[in-house]
């Protein structure tokens, strides 16, 4: 049970079937190069930056496991991220959800939980072409 790297020609049709089954869309271009995936079972990504901070995010897991499954499965692509973005040299690694369950998941880990309320914007910049205001 040992997360693998995510190879997207290998990978991705899995996981964007995964996605689909919460209503998310995801296209080939949107997940990083750096995740990991249990064949079968679960994936997430890390998203790097050119700072000293990074983002865990995409953690998915395949339908049809039991509770106890998920969680054992997730807690080892969580585990293999986090080393993952430690061996890479990076200080801080965010995550965000609107899941009480995956604030858990994360506290376990060591994640301080910052805030509540949280909102996420996107701008999709292909096609941006207001203001600003």
């Amino acid at each position: 049970m040992t997360p693998i790297p995510y190879v997207p020609e290998l990978h991705f049709e899995q996981i964007k079937g995964w996605l689909q089954l919460w209503n998310e869309s995801m296209t080939h271009d949107a997940l990083p190069q750096t995740g990991y995936i249990i064949p079968g079972r679960a994936a997430g990504f890390l998203y790097r930056t050119d700072s000293s901070v990074a983002l865990i995010e995409n953690l998915v897991a395949a339908p049809g496991m039991s509770r106890e499954e998920r969680s054992t499965y997730v807690d080892a692509i969580v585990a293999a991220i986090c080393a993952e973005a430690e061996r890479l040299g990076f200080k801080i690694l965010l995550g965000y959800t609107q899941l009480d369950a995956v604030v858990k998941r994360a506290e376990r880990f060591g994640f301080a939980h910052i805030g509540s309320n949280f909102h996420l914007v996107a701008l999709p910049l292909n096609a941006a072409k207001g203001t600003g205001t």
